[in-house]
């Protein structure tokens, strides 16, 4: 799955892309920002590919002109309950204080709340990481009670949050660079192997969204319709 908008194109993580995300995350750029900080061997990548490659778990591939340039999630997501988690890392050292980690994010959070419609996301941020807790405060989220003391503390982001703290940053996206537009999702013939690509299929037409549907070489295109 390819899903195209705010000028970036995010591509579900496939088992072919693995290696390049271990060596991303076993980067001491990436590793020190992480609850998680022990060296990840390939025995263990492809262990935890095993378990996320499946329709609770959303890993996608950042793509910007044309370069790999690090990877955003949707976890563990709870349908009954319409929760998930969400995180997002850049790999590409140049682009770390550029506005592309605002841009996947943005992107990532659109799809949460507009097609997947859950209620709430959380996010798991180390105390001691000062950019993301600020990066996320700009986001909406909020620091869940009890938290205060902790290592790593937990934060929420509801989509009324999210929208209203986001208003300004989609209103920048064009003076800085990043072309704006309608979403486009694309379901590719390797989704449809599992049960990935008619659920996602049905996700889509059943959001609030209007979408002009174009079938193409095996894959569904749903392009925004215009207002």
């Amino acid at each position: 799955m390819k899903v195209e908008t705010n000028g970036i194109l995010i591509e579900r993580l496939q088992e072919k892309d693995i290696e390049m995300v271990r060596q991303w995350r076993n980067s001491e750029f990436v590793r020190r920002h992480m609850n998680y900080r022990e060296h990840i061997t390939p025995e263990m990548q492809q262990q935890w590919f095993r378990s996320i490659d499946n329709f609770n778990n959303f890993y996608f591939i950042l793509r910007f002109k044309g370069l790999k340039a690090g990877l955003g999630d949707i976890k563990n997501v709870d349908w009954e309950a319409g929760t998930g988690e969400a995180g997002v890392f850049i790999a590409e050292k140049q682009y770390t204080s550029s506005f592309l980690p605002v841009v996947g994010a943005l992107t990532l959070s659109e799809l949460v709340f507009k097609i997947f419609k859950l209620e709430r996301i959380y996010s798991q941020i180390r105390s001691d990481n000062k950019r993301a807790l600020r990066f996320n405060s700009l986001f909406g989220y909020k620091r869940e009670e009890g938290q205060e003391g902790k290592e790593s503390q937990l934060h929420y982001l509801t989509s009324e949050s999210f929208f209203k703290a986001t208003r300004k940053f989609f209103l920048l996206l064009k003076p800085l660079g990043f072309s704006t537009g309608n979403l486009v999702i694309t379901i590719e013939p390797h989704d449809y192997k599992t049960d990935f690509g008619a659920k996602m299929e049905k996700l889509i037409r059943d959001s609030d969204m209007q979408f002009k549907v174009v079938k193409e070489g095996g894959s569904v295109i749903f392009k925004e319709a215009q207002g």
